[in-house]
């Protein structure tokens, strides 16, 4: 049993999740652990944890908030690290390390640390496999279908998917495996998404996961120009590429860079160039265009996503 678990993270859910998971598995290895928590700002000082626990058992002293430690606190977190107690368990829970990068320093020779992340905009599975832990975590199955569509409807958002993954579960008690049809029938609305997330999208050439992007990103406040700029973004991008860019120069890690690649390869010859134009176009109409901007932004968007053989007429309906 490890004597220092350090978590670093961007988002609470995600954090407290895993902390569940350590405490889970604290307790398999010793069914007698006590357990503390604290937040570092309602104490002043760390917790005893060189003395044995009263009750028989290892003492588990779990400290949330370490990111804004300061203090005596936090140099006695720093020399206790420095040479922790085999007979206790300290947890530290941070919301980033950026003031504290001495513990998580002296936490990662001492001890084990995970680094929480949030799946980025463009990773699928990461989302798919959050939204099932979701499901699994309430001890329901789900199909393909149902996680696909608590996406949709909760974004980006793991405290959202959270909230609409428990929605469909107590409102469907005794579905042996929820699906698509389950969700849609207890959840409404569209969820938070980035405008990188309409953008990709667009670049998927995905006109119906595109609009569902969009509606999310407005209905969650986001302005028409700001989600034109993402879309904008993302296409030079792909257009530098496609010229022979490299990764540097397209300002990308080198797995987004492949990534982009590929993306690259699905538009026909003339369509990203045609494509520029269209949001230069577009970026005119939102600015003096009497229609609603949303309208506006919707038409250029299911335009933008779908193929087209450029200099034809344009039918959303006709497949390439």
């Amino acid at each position: 049993m490890s004597p220092v678990h350090l978590l670093a993270g961007d988002d609470d859910l995600l954090l407290q999740r895993e902390l569940e998971r350590v405490l889970a598995d604290l307790r398999a290895e010793d069914d007698e652990l006590t357990v503390e928590v604290h937040d570092v700002t309602e104490t002043d000082h760390l917790p005893e944890l060189r003395t044995a626990s009263l009750f028989g058992g290892r003492t588990c002293v779990v400290l949330r908030g370490v990111e804004a430690v300061s203090g005596d606190l936090k140099a006695e977190i720093e020399s206790y690290l420095g040479s922790p107690s085999q007979d206790a368990v300290l947890v530290l829970v941070a919301r980033g390390l950026g003031k504290v990068q001495r513990i998580g320093k002296l936490a990662k020779e001492h001890g084990e640390r995970s680094d929480v992340k949030t799946p980025t905009d463009w990773d699928d599975r990461g989302w798919d496999r959050l939204v099932g832990e979701e499901f699994r975590r309430l001890k329901r199955k789900a199909d393909a279908s149902a996680i696909a569509a608590i996406r949709a409807h909760a974004g980006n958002v793991p405290g959202v998917i959270a909230s609409k993954v428990a929605q469909v579960c107590a409102a469907e008690p005794s579905a042996p495996t929820l699906t698509a049809a389950h969700v849609e029938a207890s959840v409404e609305g569209h969820g938070k998404v980035s405008g990188f997330a309409v953008a990709d999208a667009v670049a998927d050439r995905d006109p119906g996961a595109a609009l569902v992007a969009l509606r999310g990103a407005l209905e969650s406040g986001e302005a028409p120009l700001a989600l034109l700029g993402a879309v904008t973004f993302r296409l030079r991008q792909l257009l530098q590429i496609r010229g022979g860019g490299d990764q540097k120069s397209a300002g990308v890690s080198p797995g987004q860079f492949r990534r982009l690649q590929g993306i690259a390869g699905r538009f026909g010859p003339g369509e990203l160039a045609w494509c520029h134009d269209r949001l230069a176009q577009l970026d005119v109409d939102l600015k003096g265009s009497e229609l609603p901007a949303p309208l506006v932004l919707e038409l250029g968007v299911l335009e933008l996503a779908t193929s087209r053989d450029v200099g034809r007429p344009f039918n959303p309906l006709a497949a390439r």
